[in-house]
């Protein structure tokens, strides 16, 4: 029935679709507060990792042919059944064919042998799963869908000791944070909050923060709206978090919340990047916390790809050289970089460098891109020459399999505009995990060209310990900013261009979260 109205809804005009699918968001949400309201906080997070699955697929509207669809909609249990039908259907139309000729074709009786086995193969499996579905409720499709959300769960809650997984479900007149942590060595246990404030408050609350954070402005102003927002979304935790020892915060966030630097909360006190590492995940199904970085440097290479130079109407970024040769070392001689790897910057960064992508573990992008809110398929990253890479030519990369980490060292890549859910703040992101790769580190605003590339290279420095995780050398990175281990005086000089950039603009020093707190790490952490 479910697969009939998915087929049905292709028949209804866009305006419909849209509609359908937003009533289906909000049954999710209804649902799980419902759920929370009894107490059941195990099955209202797996209603609300159903939400952000149907929230994504709604934002980016994914195409995909009716085979895909139908397979999408079959458990493990239910898959083994299509092949063996679709056999028996080819070999009666085929049969259909032969018949028809007078005399009947030569192949007639083979044809019918294979047809007879077509079907004694079909009825052995739906004989199979109609016995499994009886006597074995445990693998009823519905459980196992339940089953595989709760297994994602726990993977990224146990991919490393101390940590806490935190979904925040914003409804009109309320806030529940739903979080899960490590009980015993097999289990995770998810808890409940109910927190007294409206959506309507909650996003007037994040829309003056992000104001604030956009500009190297008024710091006191910043930590009073950052406290507030603090007050909300963490402190209600902040007990059971110290009592415990949680040392590592993921966060899959909703509506407005998907706009806020998790990592610039204020306490009162210090900023959260301060006492714990910080990451998000669109959802635990997206992510694959089965697979880390190399600890030798040298196994994990780097394609290097960006802009420097000022190209139509987009200004130069003039420390992405600097960038560039901080992180990529491109032969034995080379001291400067970090990592082994490829840099193709300028008029090499084009459509046909991303054929390398194969080869490398990291691909590290600087340049100038934005996610565009309501509109994914107009997003885009500028290449070398000034034309645009579209959002519907990164889903049709083949080889990002083999990438670990994207790192989007450009220009709102994580955000394109005002969203009432800010579902586009997972915006290019989402394009590359769902393409193969691990981790995407993207930026929610525009960001400074200095300090943004002494950023990245702190990063990698941090990373190329082998150390460290990927959370944990981005908050070492932005602490180096923060603290003043890092300053403006450490970026190099570039006075022949930098006055036409504004994005090169020197400050005295990083130490304002406006300059360290907009990248933010997607996906696997470790």
């Amino acid at each position: 029935m479910y697969e009939s109205i998915r087929k049905d809804l292709k028949t209804l005009s866009e305006e419909q679709q849209e509609t359908y699918t937003k009533t289906v968001a909000i049954a999710y949400r209804s649902l799980a507060d419902l759920l929370l309201e009894q107490g059941r906080v195990l099955e209202a997070q797996q209603v609300l990792e159903l939400l952000k699955a149907q929230e994504l697929q709604n934002y980016t509207r994914d195409a995909r042919d009716q085979q895909n669809e139908r397979a999408d909609l079959l458990t493990p249990v239910e898959a083994p059944v299509v092949p063996p039908f679709n056999d028996k259907i080819a070999l009666g139309q085929q049969l259909t064919v032969c018949e028809s000729q007078k005399p009947p074709c030569k192949e007639r009786d083979q044809l019918l042998g294979q047809r007879q086995a077509a079907s004694d193969s079909f009825n052995q499996k739906v004989s199979r799963l109609r016995l499994l579905v009886q006597h074995q409720p445990a693998v009823d499709p519905a459980y196992l869908r339940q089953s595989e959300l709760t297994v994602a769960t726990q993977k990224v809650v146990k991919s490393q000791p101390k940590t806490v997984l935190i979904y925040p479900l914003v409804l009109e007149d309320k806030l529940w944070l739903v979080y899960g942590t490590q009980a015993g060595k097999e289990g995770v246990v998810f808890d409940q909050k109910l927190v007294p404030v409206s959506r309507k408050q909650l996003g007037q609350a994040v829309l003056e923060f992000r104001q604030l954070l956009s500009k190297d402005g008024d710091r006191q102003q910043l930590e009073r709206v950052s406290q507030q927002l603090y007050q909300w979304l963490v402190a209600p935790l902040r007990q059971e978090l110290d009592a415990n020892g949680i040392q590592h915060l993921v966060f899959a966030l909703d509506r407005s919340t998907r706009y806020i630097p998790m990592s610039a909360l204020f306490d009162g006190t210090e900023y959260l990047t301060q006492r714990f590492t910080i990451s998000t995940i669109l959802s635990a199904g997206l992510t694959d916390m089965s697979d880390r970085l190399a600890l030798n440097v040298t196994e994990n290479s780097v394609l290097g790809l960006g802009l420097s130079n000022a190209v139509g109407n987009f200004a130069p970024l003039p420390n992405v050289v600097n960038e560039m040769d901080g992180i990529i070392r491109t032969d034995s001689k080379d001291a400067q970089g970090i990592y082994p790897g490829l840099k193709l910057l300028n008029k090499a960064f084009t459509r046909e460098a991303f054929k390398r992508l194969i080869e490398y573990r990291i691909l590290h992008i600087a340049t100038h891109g934005k996610f565009i809110s309501g509109d994914p398929d107009s997003s885009f990253m500028v290449l070398g020459d000034g034309s645009l890479l579209k959002i519907s030519e990164i889903k049709s990369m083949s080889d990002l399999g083999a990438i670990h980490l994207v790192v989007l060292s450009a220009c709102e890549t994580a955000r394109g505009g005002q969203d009432k859910d800010g579902i586009e703040v997972s915006g290019i992101s989402y394009y590359f995990l769902t393409s193969g790769a691990k981790s995407v580190i993207a930026s929610l605003w525009l960001v400074n060209d200095a300090s943004t590339s002494l950023l990245m290279q702190q990063f990698y420095k941090n990373l190329a310990t082998g150390k460290m995780t990927k959370a944990q050398a981005l908050q070492q990175a932005q602490l180096s900013l923060l603290q003043g281990k890092v300053t403006a005086q450490d970026a190099p000089k570039r006075s022949d261009i930098e006055v036409t950039s504004t994005r090169a603009i020197r400050p005295a020093n990083f130490s304002h979260p406006y300059y360290w707190a907009p990248f933010i790490l997607i996906g696997n952490s470790l």
